[in-house]
C-alpha cells in the first residue's frame, strides 16, 4: 500500500525574488508474505496534477482567481531533478527503487519517500488567493508500478495509486520606495517654487492600496508642513496629488491618500510640492522628513 503527505508551501510572497521550498513524504509497506520474494522493483509515478502544466513548470489554480501560481516537484533535495512519470510526456523522471534490503523494510517499519516542491519567486503577475492541485487520477497523476519475482524467478506485474494535494497562499502584499524632493536654492522667497518627486509601489496584482504623506516632524496638517535649519528657523512648504496643486496629500485617516490597484509591477505616483511665497527665514539649509505609508 501507497500513502503520501500534502505538499504545504505556506504563504508565498510573489514580489520577492526568492524561491519558496517545502516537500513530503510516500510512504510504502507491504504484507509480510512479501518476505519469501526474492526481488520487487517500485516505480513511482507523479503527473501533472489537476491544475495542470504550462511554460516548463506544473501550476496550481484557485477558485477565486483567474491567474495560476508555478510550482515544480523533484526527486532530489537540490531540486534538480523533476519527478515525472512514465504516462505522462511533460518531462522528469519517476522514482525507482529495488535492492535487496528494500523487502525487508517495506514488511517491516515501511519506506519513506522523500518529494521535494519549490515555487520560484518573482511571479508578481500572481493575484492574492489560496492556490492548490490535487493528486488523484490514475495514471495521470499518481501511478505506481511494482513488479514482484519470487524465488523460482516467477514475476507479476502490479498497480497501485495514491493521493496527495500541493497547496500555497498568495497573501496581498506591497513595496514601495520614494525619491527626495529638492526645491533647490533661491535667495528670497517673493514667490511660489514648485519641485516634484516620485513614490514607486508594487503590490500584489488587484490589491486596492492607499498611498499617504504624514506631515513632516513639524507640521500639523497639509496646510502646515515646515522645513527647518538647525537654528529652528521654518520655511513653509505643501505637498499635493496633482500637478495643479490643488489636491493636497496627506494621510488616509484624513482622507487624503492617492488610492490605486496593485499590478504585480511598479507603479509611480508623483508628488507635487510647492513652497508658497512668504517672508524669508535667515540663509541656510531647511529640510523635514516624510514618512510614506502603503495601506493595503
Amino acid at each position: 500500500s501507497f500513502s503520501a503527505t500534502d505538499v504545504v508551501f505556506g504563504a508565498v510572497d510573489v514580489l520577492g525574488g526568492g524561491a519558496t521550498d517545502s516537500s513530503g513524504i510516500i510512504h510504502a509497506d507491504c504484507s509480510t508474505f512479501l518476505g519469501l520474494l526474492s526481488s520487487i522493483t517500485i516505480t513511482i509515478n507523479i503527473g501533472e496534477g489537476l491544475g495542470g502544466a504550462s511554460s516548463g513548470a506544473r501550476q496550481m489554480v484557485s477558485g477565486t482567481t483567474a491567474t495560476a501560481l508555478n510550482y515544480q516537484l523533484y526527486r532530489d533535495a537540490a531540486r534538480s531533478q523533476v519527478l515525472g512519470s512514465n504516462y505522462w510526456s511533460y518531462g522528469g523522471a519517476p522514482i525507482t527503487l529495488s535492492g535487496a534490503s528494500l523487502l525487508s523494510l517495506l514488511t517491516s517499519t515501511g519506506v519513506d519517500i522523500p518529494i521535494y516542491g519549490r515555487v520560484p519567486g518573482g511571479q508578481t503577475g500572481v493575484a492574492p488567493g489560496s492556490y492548490a492541485s490535487v493528486f488523484s487520477r490514475d495514471p495521470i497523476d499518481v501511478r505506481v508500478d511494482y513488479r514482484t519475482c519470487n524465488l523460482l524467478l516467477l514475476c507479476v506485474n502490479h498497480t497501485a495509486s495514491f493521493s496527495f494535494t500541493v497547496s500555497a497562499t498568495v497573501p496581498p502584499d506591497c513595496l514601495v520606495t520614494a525619491g527626495d524632493l529638492d526645491f533647490g536654492s533661491t535667495g528670497v522667497l517673493s514667490a511660489a517654487h514648485d519641485a516634484t518627486s516620485a513614490i514607486s509601489v508594487t503590490c500584489t496584482l488587484g490589491s486596492a492600496f492607499d498611498v499617504g504623506l504624514n506631515y513632516g516632524f513639524y507640521g500639523s496638517g497639509p496646510g502646515d508642513r515646515q522645513m527647518r535649519s538647525t537654528a529652528g528657523d521654518a520655511v513653509g512648504y505643501r505637498l499635493y496629488r496633482d500637478a495643479a496643486r490643488s489636491l493636497d496629500w496627506g494621510t488616509l485617516a484624513d482622507g487624503l491618500a492617492q488610492a490605486g490597484a496593485g499590478q504585480g509591477s511598479a507603479q509611480a505616483f508623483t508628488v507635487y510640492g510647492r513652497v508658497p511665497a512668504q517672508a524669508t527665514p535667515p540663509p541656510g539649509t531647511y529640510s523635514d522628513t516624510v514618512v510614506v505609508t502603503v495601506t493595503y
